[in-house]
């Protein structure tokens, strides 16, 4: 159905207003969507037309280029853009959607929105792709490269020593195993004549590390020194015990919603955002209680999906480095060093792995695809191996008589 640029326009006001957008927000962006509608105007149309929005974005991305608009202007007039979009073609508005200039040039930006448009991947597969993408492009725009008319396997070659020789070898095989695909795109799409797939076909020597778990006694430090008497308090608090007790990735307690969690039963059940297998978890009383807190006294009063939100307008849902954010900032204030926020989850492991539950159970609880993925809560149980240390005199070894 033809709408006009302004029933758009007023649609995705509506739905700022709707969502708590300050008046000073709103009225940047509708200083903004009247630009767009002036250049409607003068084109002679009052259908909401996206090839004039393209021709919008062309113009501002020109402008970015050559220097005379800033790159906080130039995200801002892009977001602008694509909020119109998204209400032109859904009729609502993702708030989390983001247009970022990348910085790089117009040959390259194009090849980079040729990934988003490749029927054979997936939304995950194309944002892998894309991330990986755009370094690699930037050090090849360096590198005097601004086009792949001159490439050659010297140039992927020299990309994967450069970041080997400041990444460790774990990430130059993410790396590899990303750019196997991005040149597969290219050379599918006529772009590079070759895919270089000898050239990025080859084995990386996995490296292992065991890595700490969270100290129980620094947790309990933690939770005693979040104020539950604060909206703000009463999520935090809820985020790090949910943690603490289920082992939920950050990524997955980010996007928890209020359908996942059966009150009733007293289970977690949700699809994980990593493996995208199920998963049963019980909804123990102290998670219960934590999350009952924080929706009930806590959490802004929207018609969101999700039950973590964000303090301030507008109420979406957590972007997935917050838990991250939010467990440092109370292990800074008591003078802990940072720790990553998997940590929590690498000590359910280790707990359950310490009191005698078997790996097969500890690799269900966690969601494991691999029971490997477990294995690593083994090495973690320092006390328990000690215990399994042999004693010399079992191999029948005698002491040693050293002449002076």
């Amino acid at each position: 159905m033809n709408q006009t640029i302004d029933s758009v326009v007023n649609g995705a006001v509506a739905i700022f207003l709707s969502n708590g957008y300050s008046k000073r927000t709103i009225q940047s962006h509708v200083c903004t969507f009247n630009t767009i509608i002036k250049l409607h105007d003068k084109n002679g149309v009052t259908e909401y037309d996206s090839e004039i929005i393209a021709q919008f974005e062309n113009d501002t991305k020109f402008k970015y280029q050559e220097g005379s608009i800033g790159r906080i202007r130039y995200m801002h007039l892009l977001k602008c853009t694509d909020y119109l979009q998204q209400y032109h073609d859904n009729g609502e508005i993702d708030l989390l959607t983001r247009k970022n200039p990348s910085g790089l040039s117009i040959y390259y930006e194009d090849i980079l929105s040729q990934i988003q448009t490749y029927p054979d991947w997936n939304d995950k597969t194309k944002s892998s792709v894309r991330g990986l993408a755009m370094p690699y492009l930037k050090w090849l725009s360096s590198q005097g490269i601004d086009s792949f008319d001159s490439f050659d396997e010297s140039n992927v070659r020299a990309y994967l020593i450069d970041c080997s020789s400041r990444l460790c070898l774990g990430s130059v095989d993410t790396i590899k195993r990303g750019l196997k695909k991005f040149h597969r795109l290219l050379f599918i799409n006529g772009i590079t004549t070759d895919s270089f797939e000898k050239s990025l076909t080859f084995t990386t020597p996995p490296e292992y590390k065991i890595k700490k778990p969270a100290n129980l006694d620094e947790l309990a430090m933690i939770l005693s020194a979040i104020d539950r008497t604060t909206r703000v308090g009463k999520r935090d608090y809820a985020i790090i015990i949910l943690a603490i007790v289920t082992g939920l990735r950050s990524v997955d307690i980010t996007e928890l919603s209020f359908q996942e969690i059966d009150w009733i039963s007293g289970e977690i059940r949700i699809t994980q955002s990593k493996t995208g297998n199920q998963l049963a978890l019980p909804l123990t009383t102290d998670v219960g209680e934590a999350l009952k807190d924080y929706i009930l006294n806590g959490r802004p009063n929207v018609n969101q999906p999700y039950i973590f939100l964000r303090e301030k307008s507008p109420y979406l849902k957590l972007g997935r480095s917050i838990p991250y954010m939010v467990y440092n900032k109370y292990r800074t204030s008591l003078g802990l060093d940072k720790q990553p926020f998997h940590s929590l989850r690498r000590a359910v492991g280790t707990n359950l792995v310490t009191s005698g539950i078997p790996l097969t159970t500890v690799s269900q609880i966690l969601g494991h695809t691999n029971i490997d993925s477990t294995k690593q809560y083994i090495s973690l149980d320092s006390l328990n191996l000690k215990q399994c240390a042999l004693s010399l005199k079992s191999v029948g070894l005698k002491e040693a008589i050293v002449d002076e």
